[in-house]
């Protein structure tokens, strides 16, 4: 009898794996079982227990848990230190593309990166943003200073700061003080935004500045007592990309407003480049979960889905409303143009920066 020859390319073994391919495409299409069904997704967070990052994820977290289809397994790995570049480097390094591993970010770890730090090799744009959070913050001064309004800022003396470091958040207020030319000193050192507001409180320092979350809760106290007077906002972004008035404070004029009530124009030079490249990082979209570029769609998708249905849960609206600031919980992929543009910087500004802080705060940076 005469064997017949297959003529076909593939082997068996290849047709069946094939094979087995289309039937899991077709499970899908029938209603396969969610992507994090069974499984347990472990959140980065490079700041130690406690801090603002932490409480923030950690709060919505239970809400994500439930409204993810399939009910992942939040878990929690701080890795503080080093001004938070070693956990976004485990994250950077070790992170596998399944999605089930994301990372907490704030603007501490975006300013290393915008001001040349070597030790900062993480690139955000291979990064995907799955939720945003943004953060306002609020200037404020003592009736002692002698300012009442804005305008009186062009004429006052002896106006002190007290701040954490010149390369944190506390450049944004600094960068203000040099856009708007005011009689300001920094003094810096200060453990957190906590202490250096009890030393505004003690008389130790004039001017001071908190994010909106601790400025409704422990400064308009202040200011119902005639103990502190606010001045503006650092502002939030339009869907343009423009400087507007913060929603959480929109009594209050932004910083490049206060330039044009000071100076009769709008604002220009190195210091408002300067301002126009950290404040959106800085707040506009301070906080930010994120997942590997090439994980899976379906990974991301869930995450935009969970943020639209927590838009509309009461429940995660009153609970949340602290942490959150009075902000919406965004969508990352609604905002991604937004992110990509917050971490750009010439090297021209970045130099200016670098020596600004070397001259004036005596910060070297590698």
């Amino acid at each position: 009898m005469k064997r017949i020859r297959s003529t076909a390319r593939w082997p068996v073994s290849r047709w069946l794996a094939g094979f087995g391919l289309s039937l899991a495409l077709a499970a899908q299409a029938l209603g396969a079982a969610p992507y994090y069904e069974g499984k347990t997704i472990e959140i980065i967070i490079p700041f130690p227990v406690a801090g603002g990052s932490d409480i923030w994820i950690r709060t919505i977290g239970p809400y994500l848990e439930r409204n993810i289809p399939g009910n992942p397994r939040l878990v929690y790995r701080n890795i503080g230190g080093g001004r938070g570049i070693p956990g976004m480097m485990e994250f950077a390094l070790k992170t596998k593309s399944d999605g089930l591993m994301v990372l907490v970010s704030s603007a501490t770890n975006y300013f290393p990166v915008l001001l040349g730090d070597k030790a900062a090799k993480y690139d955000f744009r291979q990064w995907k943003p799955l939720l945003v959070n943004p953060v306002g913050g609020v200037m404020y001064v003592s009736p002692a200073s002698g300012v009442k309004r804005v305008e009186d800022l062009a004429k006052a003396k002896d106006l002190i700061y007290g701040g954490i470091s010149a390369i944190g958040l506390d450049m944004i207020p600094l960068i203000s003080f040099e856009l708007l030319e005011l009689d300001a000193r920094g003094v810096l050192g200060f453990k957190g935004r906590g202490d250096a507001r009890i030393a505004f409180e003690r008389g130790e320092t004039n001017i001071d500045y908190q994010t909106t979350p601790a400025y409704n809760a422990t400064v308009v106290p202040l200011i119902k007592e005639g103990k502190a007077i606010p001045l503006m906002s650092f502002g939030q972004l339009d869907d343009s990309g423009n400087i507007v008035r913060d929603p959480a404070v929109p009594d209050l004029p932004t910083v490049p407003e206060v330039y044009e009530k000071i100076k009769g124009r709008k604002p220009s030079g190195k210091f408002w480049d300067t301002y126009k490249i950290f404040m959106p990082s800085a707040f506009a979209v301070q906080k930010i979960l994120w997942v590997k570029g090439d994980a899976p769609a379906e990974a991301a998708r869930v995450f935009y889905e969970a943020s639209d249905r927590l838009s509309k849960d009461k429940e995660f609206l009153t609970k949340t409303s602290k942490v959150l600031g009075g902000y919406p919980l965004q969508r990352g992929d609604r905002l991604e143009k937004t992110i990509q543009q917050a971490f750009q910087i010439d090297q021209e500004t970045q130099r200016f920066v670098r020596e600004w802080v070397r001259k004036k705060y005596h910060v070297k940076l590698d």
